[in-house]
């Protein structure tokens, strides 16, 4: 010890230095410990239509060099590997997203349907707190004003969606992407909440597609590249207006796509709408914001209605009762490694065929369930869709089970569901949550508050039987 810490003074120095550095440990009144919580006012939601996960480099695609930009985000962000969908096609998936809840609970689980009046959207709940709202998309149900996708939103680019083809819902992004960049140069200084709906990889082919055609590269891979170069090109205007980083931004997809891996009845199942496995089930998630510490990736399997929730608790908006999903803002910053909820439900209802599909999955296993309508007597299908709450049961006669232990069989080639004694007491408990979910969702038997086509007197009679008409 310094022999000047003998004196009066000498200890008179040491407490004050004793004092200042506790002063410093335990936080001053301007310390980290002190500050508010970091809360997002700008926000952009990217949702990429038919986007499989698998056709990405970060998720181990390495055929063709389809996601660079996607590629090196994703080693700057925090990454879902087991992200889901609700189901496999737009409308309903989405609808989740969007609501926090499952879609045949809010209206959309066909594309005839509307998000019902009262249920609070994302876009209305930061419009509700002074955010300035816009959507920037290419899906033309999705822009139409009918289907309750754009309430919320102070401004929709373009008003309307024309598709060049008939019978198809899509534009080039490329028709898109100026207003966006127009927007953003007007408003970045603003808090936000922007929606931007890229629908290139759906089909037809994306009319200015320069990777089209390219030897060596099919069709999907095409898109799939033209996406990540708009991303990249996203992500520039947001550098170069000094918010990419003051910004959370969430890039998801509302479903992937099928290429013949799985059959159903003899038939190679391609596309998406009616194919429940997770090559179209499963799809991207990245998320970013400045408080969300370091890059990582998340194993835990989670849902695309857990994206209200989380995006509402990072902008500090209070959320509505009855919300399904759950905040995945505890897995981000590592206070918690696994969801509270155990099981993942996904539903595509009576599309085309007068069946419905439910899968619910835990994370070791899937249960698939394939089961017919249960009303007396199919509708038209325009009919069925619009007046039609589903009614199913797993007990009816035609209803088929497939099991799958997703935990080691992720591509879903091995049906376990005929191992009667290995799997029994698995099965048996998932048909109960499943039942269960079905309780807790089951829509009123009631026709949708819109008006349906005309039809002809014997269906009328059966709706009058059914309760669906007077």
């Amino acid at each position: 010890m310094p022999a000047s810490w003998g004196s009066k003074a000498g200890w008179a120095s040491l407490a004050g230095a004793v004092v200042l550095a506790m002063t410093i440990a335990v936080g001053a009144p301007h310390s980290s410990d002190q500050r508010k919580p970091w809360r997002a006012d700008k926000v952009v939601l990217i949702t990429i239509d038919t986007l499989r996960a698998h056709r990405l480099g970060f998720y181990g695609y390495d055929k063709r060099p389809t996601s660079p930009a996607l590629d090196a985000w994703s080693k700057e962000a925090v990454v879902f590997d087991r992200a889901m969908a609700q189901a496999p096609w737009t409308i309903p998936s989405l609808g989740s997203l969007f609501t926090g809840r499952y879609s045949v609970e809010v209206g959309v689980y066909t594309n005839r349907g509307v998000i019902r009046p009262g249920i609070v959207t994302l876009p209305e709940l930061f419009r509700q707190k002074g955010f300035r709202t816009a959507t920037f998309n290419t899906h033309s149900l999705l822009v139409n004003s009918n289907t309750g996708f754009r309430r919320g939103f102070d401004e929709s680019f373009p008003p309307q969606v024309k598709p060049a083809e008939r019978n198809q819902f899509k534009i080039p992004f490329a028709q898109t992407e100026p207003y966006l960049m127009r927007w953003l140069e007007e408003h970045s200084q603003q808090k936000f909440f922007i929606w931007i709906h890229n629908m290139d990889p759906h089909d037809p082919p994306t009319v200015g597609n320069p990777y089209i055609g390219k030897p060596n590269w099919d069709a999907y891979d095409a898109e799939v590249r033209w996406v990540d170069e708009s991303i990249a090109r996203i992500r520039a205007k947001l550098t170069a207006l000094g918010i990419w980083d003051q910004s959370l931004i969430v890039f998801a997809a509302d479903h992937g796509e099928a290429f013949g891996e799985h059959r159903l009845n003899g038939r190679r199942l391609a596309g998406h709408q009616n194919v429940m496995y997770d090559e179209v089930l499963q799809v991207p998630l990245i998320i970013q914001y400045p408080a969300m510490g370091r890059p990582k990736r998340i194993n835990e399997p989670v849902e695309l209605l857990d994206l209200f929730p989380t995006i509402a608790e990072l902008a500090g908006l209070p959320l509505p009762a009855s919300i399904r999903g759950e905040s995945l803002v505890p897995l981000i910053n590592g206070s918690e490694t696994q969801r509270k909820k155990n099981e993942l439900f996904h539903a595509r209802y009576h599309f085309e065929d007068y069946h419905h599909e439910f899968a619910v999955r835990d994370r070791e296993w899937k249960l698939l369930v394939r089961t017919p309508d249960q009303h007396l007597g199919p509708l038209p299908v325009a009919a069925t869709q619009e007046l039609r709450a589903p009614m199913w049961s797993l007990d009816a006669e035609g209803t088929t089970f497939e099991l799958y232990h997703v935990a080691d069989d992720p591509g879903e080639t091995i049906d376990r569901f005929h191992n009667e004694l290995e799997v029994a007491e698995v099965t048996h408990r998932l048909e109960q949550v499943l039942l269960a979910w079905k309780d807790m969702v089951e829509p009123p038997a009631a026709p949708l508050p819109r008006p349906g086509p005309t039809l002809d007197a014997a269906t009328e009679e059966k709706l009058r039987a059914l309760g669906y008409a007077k």
